[in-house]
């Protein structure tokens, strides 16, 4: 999917499409066995055993959690962000227009997979997945950064009430007669760059996936009852 991962054999890394069904983890009974079983038929599809995917919840908040072999099954409540530097564990997000980012540091092998949208950048969820890489050892000037498919600007309305948190982001804020526009895709990728990232460390898709609708889930175009959503993954095989 990115081509900054590809020399990177032991590397995996995946984002499902809306064909493959919705994998977004609901307390609801009547859609959890759905849920469960378009994710493991998925996750079969790409040779990966369920056993082995850690899901961070997902709530929009800021919070990292570092997850090894033993948390193989889990969700991990209150968690947009999962860092991992074990081999054989798949880090997951669910996602239908924020952010799905994929951190790799190839000299640590520290692994990240993170969920952002507007209020987790807003919170620094991106200082709080450099910091606990750095904890590991690893070192911002080597993590590679993948930022997957996501609604794009043309697509992201934002009160002004949003458009006033991220006002030092003058040129990521677009306005058009009385709607407002924001870039979450730069504005993270300006993030990682304060944070000590290189730029060619970053690869952003260059998908919407508001202009997908054949292909991706989108919540702000189908406006559905009950959210359906894309999983991404990331891991280290053996």
């Amino acid at each position: 999917m990115f081509s900054i991962f590809k020399k990177y054999p032991g590397l995996f890394v995946a984002f499902s499409k809306k064909n493959d069904g919705s994998m977004k983890l609901t307390g609801s009974p009547l859609l959890s066995d759905k849920i469960f079983l378009n994710r493991g038929k998925y996750l079969k599809n790409i040779s990966i055993n369920p056993e082995t995917v850690v899901s961070a919840e997902i709530v929009h908040g800021n919070k990292i959690s570092v997850v090894s072999n033993t948390d193989g099954r889990k969700m991990i409540a209150g968690a947009d962000g999962l860092i991992a530097q074990s081999k054989n564990i798949y880090l997951s997000v669910t996602s239908a227009d924020c952010l799905p980012i994929f951190l790799f540091d190839p000299e640590k092998k520290v692994v990240g997979m993170v969920h952002a949208g507007w209020r987790s950048l807003e919170k620094d969820i991106l200082s709080n997945a450099v910091g606990k890489i750095k904890e590991l050892g690893g070192k911002p000037e080597n993590i590679l950064v993948g930022i997957g498919p996501a609604i794009c600007q043309k697509h992201y309305e934002v009160g002004p009430e949003v458009a006033e948190k991220f006002a030092k982001y003058a040129e990521d804020i677009k306005r058009v007669k009385d709607k407002i526009y924001l870039n979450i895709k730069n504005i993270a990728r300006l993030q990682l760059l304060k944070l000590g990232l290189s730029k060619d460390n970053i690869e952003i898709s260059p998908e919407c996936t508001f202009e997908l609708p054949e292909k991706y889930f989108s919540a702000r175009r189908d406006k559905p009852e009950k959210i359906k959503a894309m999983i991404a993954l990331i891991g280290m095989r053996t």
